[in-house]
């Protein structure tokens, strides 16, 4: 099973890929990660990566300057290469999150290595995918997988039709 989910900034895709591991973790085993946005006074400051397994927790990119910018935050590409490179090897599972393939990610070589890699196994993959973006990887898992956008109208009923997908496929 590949599902892949897309929508419009806030609209709810961490949510809802915390949602279906809240709901299924207790049932399979799940890997993978999320990317929570940063507030400081009301305002984001960047993004960090939850491990979704062990909860450990980094930058992804934060305001500032840098060698690897996307618009104004800087990318923390050691930091997340390490994280990529000691955790993307023991990803295994009955189910992988990814949140998100988009633009800050995809700066990483080892990433979108690894990904590619994930794609061609036989892992039940669920990802969120940046709504825009048209890196040669977000076009190859929007014609691999099944592809839904979220919005607020249907993201609960979203949720709850990806989770019965996935119970669907497991043993």
């Amino acid at each position: 099973m590949k599902v892949a989910v897309t929508g419009r900034p806030g609209v709810g895709k961490t949510t809802l890929c915390l949602r279906v591991f809240e709901e299924l973790s207790n049932k399979i085993k799940i890997g993978g990660f999320i990317t929570r946005e940063v507030r400081e006074g009301g305002r984001r400051i960047g993004f960090k990566v939850v491990d979704l397994r062990s909860g450990e927790s980094f930058w992804l990119a934060r305001k500032g300057s840098g060698k690897v910018m996307v618009g104004s935050y800087v990318v923390m590409l050691d930091e997340f290469e390490g994280y990529i490179s000691r955790n993307f090897n023991e990803l295994h599972g009955d189910l992988i999150i990814i949140d998100e393939v988009g633009p800050m990610e995809l700066k990483s070589r080892v990433f979108v290595r690894k990904v590619e890699e994930l794609i061609t196994s036989q892992s039940n993959l669920f990802f969120t995918i940046h709504y825009k973006s048209r890196h040669p990887l977000l076009e190859r898992i929007r014609r691999e997988f099944e592809v839904y956008e979220i919005t607020l109208e249907n993201r609960n009923r979203l949720a709850d039709e990806i989770i019965r997908k996935i119970e669907g496929v497991l043993p």
